[in-house]
């Protein structure tokens, strides 16, 4: 969960342990728990007092001054895909791995502009008043974009409030946000009374990703919806992750938790995952003893935006009232 991607996340790390040692959406950096204002936007919208009323400059997050429409109609989203849906706005195209992670409703009639890279030419037809990326990609790659549109590089690792009002500031659409977040609010609530009897005070979780043949582990904000939502508590050495962490068997006990969730990236994880719930060293956790292993889908948990928290939301509920 800058929104921080665990499949990014694990592209970074895997890459940086390859060269030492992949890629897609936003994860946070920062603590998931952030407020509902938009208290840190490092955009600054000014009125361009040149001449076309229905535009402005923008300060982007890599210090960038942008001159966007006040309310774009044809966005191209490189990024923030689900930030743009929470706010009403279905773009024009977006990349192959968005329109295949989100549900029909959300992405018919957008055009792929690409797979993991974006494609000019099919961006240059779709003919744009606008683009949107995330600062971790290249550049150069951001300055091609701006040769065909408008484009704004934003913050990768914003939580989820602040990278939805980051959002609704450069489209126009902040009461949109508000109305987002104020249902939020009520949906986490309703969720946590529901949850509450299932859930000891105090209650501890760790997140556990079965890569391939790797077990890891990352910083507590990338699931907001485990440690925000629902309040679960990091253990000692879950909050002192700041960097991916990959785990050998022999230490699994020492990040264990009152409740495990768990996730494999393919059919090879998880195989291994299946393989260690027969060891000792598995079945002596608390959380397996007590029936507190949570299977969760990779793809709706590696990442977390206002379309996927919510459909996390549904699932942790069901998954902490049900028995496994």
């Amino acid at each position: 969960m800058k929104h921080r991607s665990i499949y990014m996340i694990g592209i970074l790390f895997l890459a940086a342990v390859v060269l030492a040692a992949c890629g897609g959406g936003s994860s946070s950096g920062s603590s998931s728990t952030d407020s509902n204002q938009d208290s840190s936007n490092e955009g600054n919208a000014e009125e361009d007092s040149g001449g076309d009323g229905n535009m402005r400059t923008y300060t982007d997050s890599l210090d960038r001054e942008v001159k966007i429409p006040k309310n774009p109609e044809d966005v191209v989203a490189i990024n923030y895909f689900g930030e743009l849906s929470a706010l009403g706005i279905k773009p024009v195209g977006a990349l192959e791995y968005d329109l295949n992670k989100y549900r029909a409703e959300l992405t018919e009639g957008i055009e792929s502009v690409g797979s993991e890279q974006s494609d000019a030419e099919k961006i240059i037809s779709l003919d744009p008043d606008l683009i949107v990326v995330s600062n971790y990609r290249e550049t150069e790659a951001i300055e091609n974009l701006q040769k065909i549109a408008p484009t704004v590089a934003l913050e990768f690792g914003a939580p989820l409030r602040e990278q939805l009002n980051i959002v609704a500031e450069v489209t126009g659409r902040e009461e949109a946000a508000q109305e987002w977040i104020q249902q939020y609010e009520e949906d986490v609530q309703q969720a946590r009374e529901e949850m509450d009897p299932y859930i000891e005070e105090g209650a501890t979780a760790a997140v556990m990703q079965f890569y391939d043949k790797n077990i890891h582990m990352y910083e507590t904000s990338a699931f907001p919806t485990i440690y925000d939502a629902a309040q679960f508590e990091p253990t000692e050495k879950a909050a002192q992750i700041t960097d991916p962490v990959t785990l050998s068997e022999e230490i699994i006990p020492e990040y264990g938790a009152d409740h495990i969730f768990v996730m494999f990236s393919n059919s090879t994880a998880e195989e291994n995952y299946q393989q260690l719930k027969q060891k000792d060293v598995w079945q002596s956790l608390s959380a397996v003893q007590n029936g507190n292993v949570h299977v969760v889908d990779n793809e709706y948990w590696s990442e977390f935006n206002p379309v996927l928290v919510e459909r996390q939301l549904d699932t942790l509920v069901s998954k902490i009232t049900e028995s496994e």
